[in-house]
């Protein structure tokens, strides 16, 4: 009996002891707000941890194999990479992003539906990369030693492994699940850095799309295990718990991010067009980003390709801290979209504040980043870098309206950003690259950032709520706050209320 009774001081005792831990973290600046308190801003945070690390490992990685392999090499085996990235996520066929918005109120059918998504990523993946290897004498002849029975079918297992690895993040994310992608990132990055020094000794020209593709099906089996041995057993029992309460138990608690409370589980065609239009923005978006590489290798050669690539992978770990924020504001808003008008706000301040540091010391240290890759980096790009480094700061603008737009489902605005950021990028890519060199990619990229954020902004009324553009008044009663034109005022009646937003989230 002593033992029993004295169990909840002890227990107590730790919960104040990490309550005092929470509260000092939380009073640091500007991290503070990061790492404590906030879930969207937590959640968000271990999400661009893992891919900063990943970022940060990858840029160890290029620079290990520019010591080991020759500028010409790096060249040829990034554009194949680039081509392996591109391919992968056409085979996707974006469901990442859909598993991001749905997995949250997928309920019971949770591994049916990723079960699925795999299944077609696979099927598209050996289509397209068999196609490509076939087709490379005419697509892209700098890529003939792919054009092999070997290194052929070594570049499709990299394809379809791709796929899965991208879908699988977004698989994680929707679960809620942002230590588990760290520990992926962690996984692949360090395997590939690993088995890129060692094949550096037997396959010298190819040794690093080898190092990519070992790594991928180390990382692939690491998650999945967890996913449906865990993670997905977990989220089904969590939610047969949620249905065994009654319907005025069902509330929404803080964090609560199953969507039960709001949702019903989305229907066959909601889900087919979300997909469709999605797949298409994305589309838009993988051509902008992976096949500049390609055409540079093409036109201006294997060295100007390797000193763009390398720069695109440092600026890299500047966009992906506004994707995961994004992609934050997805989960913790793809339930309640009551939600998205404060995260909104909450992205665009705080880490806004944190990408303008980020922005001012990578352009101050430039030269002394692209040394790192090698000696001839710093004298061809590091204009080119502080270019691309300042088009992360709009960049912020455009990832939080796109995620506004998945939780409004206004799918259609998402494809006309993709579209738009396409067009701009390729089209000033055409103009600028003659008269500037290098440079040209840096400059269209930040002035197709700047162009697409500043139309974002002056007609912000399509994907900012109403309520985001004020402060409501402290200690007033959340349920007389103004919702917008949009949305309806919520009712006292839990069941009224599940029928008005659905019907808000079918109307978008």
């Amino acid at each position: 009996m002593g033992k029993k009774q004295h169990a909840p001081d002890r227990g107590g005792d730790r919960d104040q002891e990490r309550g005092r831990l929470t509260a000092l973290v939380g009073r640091l600046p500007l991290i503070g707000r990061f790492v404590s308190g906030d879930p969207l801003l937590r959640n968000g945070v271990v999400l661009t941890l893992a891919s900063l690390a990943a970022s940060v490992l990858g840029a160890a990685y290029w620079s290990v194999a520019g010591l080991h392999y020759s500028v010409g090499n790096v060249g040829r085996n990034y554009s194949a990479v680039s081509m392996v990235m591109f391919l992968g996520g056409v085979s996707q066929l974006n469901l990442a992003d859909v598993m991001v918005r749905f997995a949250p109120s997928a309920g019971r059918n949770t591994r049916r539906i990723v079960s699925r998504a795999y299944l077609a990523s696979v099927l598209v993946g050996l289509v397209t990369s068999v196609g490509f290897v076939l087709l490379i004498p005419w697509l892209s002849p700098a890529l003939m030693f792919l054009h092999t029975p070997l290194m052929g079918g070594v570049f499709v297992l990299a394809v379809t492994v791709y796929s899965i690895f991208i879908l699988q993040d977004g698989v994680l994310t929707g679960l809620r699940r942002p230590n588990w992608v760290l520990g992926e990132q962690v996984l692949f990055s360090v395997s590939k850095l690993a088995a890129v020094i060692g094949l550096s000794l037997v396959a010298t020209d190819s040794g690093i799309l080898l190092s990519w593709t070992v790594a991928l099906v180390i990382a692939l089996l690491y998650v999945n295990i967890y996913l449906f041995g865990f993670a997905i057993p977990g989220r089904e029992r969590e939610v047969s718990r949620m249905e065994r309460r009654p319907s005025w138990a069902r509330d929404a608690l803080p964090g609560d991010v199953t969507g039960l409370h709001l949702l019903p589980l989305e229907s066959t065609q909601g889900v087919v067009r979300f997909t469709a239009l999605t797949y298409v923005g994305g589309l838009f978006w993988l051509a902008a980003t992976m096949l500049p590489q390609v055409l540079i290798l093409n036109i201006l050669g294997p060295d100007d390709s390797a000193y763009f690539s390398i720069s695109w992978v440092i600026t890299t770990m500047l966009y992906v801290i506004s994707t995961n924020m994004g992609s934050s504001i997805v989960v913790e808003s793809a339930g309640d979209p009551r939600r998205l008008a404060r995260a909104a706000r909450t992205v665009l301040r705080d880490t806004g504040k944190l990408l303008i540091g980020a922005v001012a010391v990578l352009m101050l240290a430039a030269p002394l980043v692209l040394r790192l890759f090698g000696p001839n980096y710093p004298g061809h790009a590091t204009l080119l870098l502080r270019l691309l480094a300042l088009s992360a700061l709009p960049n912020l603008i455009t990832s939080t309206a796109l995620a506004a737009f998945r939780v409004r489902r206004r799918v259609g605005m998402v494809v006309l950003v993709y579209g738009a950021l396409f067009a701009l990028v390729f089209g000033l890519c055409v103009v600028l690259v003659p008269r500037m060199g290098l440079a040209g990619m840096g400059m269209a990229w930040l002035l197709a950032q700047l162009v697409v954020a500043g139309a974002l902004l002056v007609f912000r009324s399509a994907w900012l709520p109403a309520e985001a553009l004020v402060r409501p008044h402290e200690g007033r009663p959340a349920e007389t706050i103004p919702l917008g034109p949009l949305q309806p005022q919520p009712q006292a009646h839990t069941q009224t209320q599940t029928h008005e937003w659905v019907g808000v989230e079918e109307e978008h």
